[in-house]
């Protein structure tokens, strides 16, 4: 699992000055010299696929105004979930064998086909 390393928070809280917070914990920073330099503390471990959309526009440089409301959702809007490849929950999908024990039940009648 990889989470933040220590020169980063070191920097974040030296040099940075933090702009928010989103619903996850994850904190949000601007460089004090530089302000288009942005960058993300994430709570737990570094996965970008579970930043909010709003903030991963902001941090991207398409949105310039810093995201205030956490809470502004549509009703048909479902929670973002991480991306959970190369993790024991990523999705398999079943594997078909011939030897499966849904064909075994099964008479297969191969027949060649002739035109007459």
């Amino acid at each position: 699992m990889i989470i933040n390393g220590l020169g980063t928070i070191i920097f974040s809280f030296l040099l940075g000055k933090k702009v928010g917070e989103d619903d996850r914990g994850n904190r949000y920073f601007v460089s004090k010299k530089k302000p288009i330099k942005k960058w993300v503390l994430y709570k737990n471990k570094v996965d970008p696929t579970n930043l909010p959309a709003d903030w991963q526009m902001w941090l991207t440089n398409e949105q310039e105004i810093v995201p205030k409301d956490n809470s502004k959702k549509f009703h048909w809007q479902k929670d973002r979930e991480p991306n959970l490849t190369g993790t024991s929950k990523a999705y398999h999908p079943a594997i078909k064998s011939p030897n499966s024990i849904e064909d075994k039940g099964k008479e297969h009648n191969n027949k060649i086909w002739s035109p007459h």
